[in-house]
């Protein structure tokens, strides 16, 4: 699969300028967190995977969309978050791990049913998602967006503190003790 996953995150950052360091981070955060949590090997070189191409639908949508300098609209704002659904559609082709293809699927929902595409809630959130949403928002806000300017550790904490329904609670708790552990 290391060879599979190289190959999706080039083809990420051709269209996603910021595309390949993000899933780099995500995956050394989700990974991180999975091993605080004593995943086995072959469950943290799942995640692993998982975490590098949660993204990949986003080549299938417009470069400029993608890339766009300043806020969305809200019909932007639709069709960026299609990006699970598209994801999850390209990678099912493949006939991976059916984790993968849930995982990229929903990586976008909210432990309290609010997120997208399915507005899934707690333990119907494949567990791979759940780590997900977690690094990948703490990475979203800690880089320069379009929009904005990196947020720093302190205030994206404080942040996901905030929305902390967002996110499966026992996994944030293990995720900023392990962030607290590192020099910031």
């Amino acid at each position: 699969m290391k060879n599979l996953s190289s190959f999706l995150i080039s083809v990420i950052g051709l269209r996603d300028a910021h595309g390949e360091g993000h899933s780099e981070r995500v995956m050394t955060l989700s990974t991180g967190l999975g091993g605080k949590i004593k995943l086995t090997s072959a469950e943290l070189d799942l995640l692993q995977f998982c975490a590098q191409i949660h993204d990949i639908g986003k080549i299938a949508i417009s470069e400029f969309l993608v890339n766009k300098p300043g806020r969305f609209t809200e019909a932007e704002h639709l069709m960026i978050q299609h990006h699970a659904q598209l994801g999850a559609n390209l990678i099912e082709k493949l006939k991976l791990d059916r984790r993968i293809h849930l995982s990229i699927l929903h990586h976008h929902e909210n432990f309290d049913g609010s997120g997208y595409p399915h507005k899934l809630a707690g333990d119907q959130i494949p567990f791979e998602a759940r780590i997900i949403r977690i690094t990948d928002t703490y990475d979203a806000l800690t880089s320069n967006r379009g929009y904005r300017p990196a947020y720093s550790h302190k205030k994206a904490l404080a942040i996901m503190e905030r929305d902390h329904h967002c996110f499966d609670a026992e996994l944030l708790k293990v995720f900023f003790r392990m962030l607290h552990r590192r020099k910031y």
